[in-house]
C-alpha cells in the first residue's frame, strides 16, 4: 500500500487504531524502534526488546504490528513521511541547497545505520522491501532540482539536471558502500565524509 492511501493518523504496516491510546502505544512502539536501530541492527531485535523499550506488552505489539516485519516496513514508512515532510522547507532555506542535502544524507546515515543495514539485507531476498527508500531517492533529487530551479529563478537545462542526478547517485552510493562495506578511506563515521561528497559532487556537477 503506498502511503497516499494510507488513512490520516495511520502509519503504513501497521494494523488500523481507533483509539487514541491505542494509538499512543504504537507511536510509542515506532519512537522505541527507531531509538534502538541508532546503536543495533533492526534483524538483531526481538519483539521483546522493542516492546520493553516501548514500555508495553509483547501482545501490544501484536494488536499493533502484525509481525516483526510489518513493524520494519513501518518504520521505513514512517521515517519516509516525516522526511518528506522536513526536506522541501528545509532546502528552501537561505544558503546552498546542495551543501544542506549532503549534509541531511550524511546524517540520515550515521543516524539509523541498523534501519538500513537491515533493509539492505531484506532486499536481497525482496525487493520491494527497498522499493520506497529507492523511490524516496528520486523524490529527494526532484527536490533538489526544484530548489535550486527556485534559487536561481529559471529552470535547469537537461544536461545539467542529469549530471546533478548523477551526482546524488554517486553521493548515495558512497554512502551505502560505507555503509555496508566500510571500505574507507573515509568511513561513515569520519568528520571529513561529509566535505568530500560535497566536493565530488559539486565537480560532477561543474560544465
Amino acid at each position: 500500500m503506498s502511503s497516499a492511501m494510507v488513512p490520516a493518523g495511520e502509519i503504513e504496516g501497521a494494523l488500523p487504531v481507533k483509539q487514541q491510546r491505542s494509538r499512543a502505544t504504537r507511536d510509542r512502539l515506532v519512537a522505541a524502534g527507531f531509538q534502538l536501530v541508532e546503536t543495533r541492527d533492526f534483524d538483531a531485535l526481538s519483539v521483546a526488546e522493542i516492546a520493553a523499550a516501548a514500555g508495553c506488552s509483547v501482545g501490544a505489539f501484536y494488536v499493533r504490528f502484525a509481525d516483526k516485519d510489518a513493524f520494519f516496513r513501518a518504520l521505513v514508512a514512517e521515517r519516509l513521511t516525516r522526511a518528506r515532510a522536513q526536506l522541501p522547507e528545509a532546502l528552501r532555506q537561505s544558503g546552498d541547497p546542495v551543501a544542506r542535502m549532503v549534509a541531511m544524507a550524511v546524517q540520515n546515515f550515521r543516524r539509523r545505520p541498523g534501519l538500513l543495514r537491515s533493509a539492505l539485507r531484506r532486499s536481497m531476498e525482496d525487493p520491494s522491501v527497498w522499493s520506497p527508500l529507492r523511490d524516496h531517492g528520486h523524490w529527494m533529487a526532484d527536490a533538489l532540482v526544484a530548489a535550486l530551479a527556485e534559487q536561481r529563478g529559471r529552470g535547469m537545462t537537461k544536461p545539467a539536471e542529469h549530471r546533478l542526478r548523477f551526482a546524488f547517485q554517486m553521493m548515495m552510493g558512497t554512502l551505502v558502500n560505507a555503509l555496508v562495506n566500510q571500505p574507507g578511506p573515509l568511513q561513515l563515521d569520519d568528520p571529513r565524509l561529509e566535505g568530500e561528497l560535497l566536493r565530488a559532487f559539486r565537480l560532477v556537477m561543474a560544465e
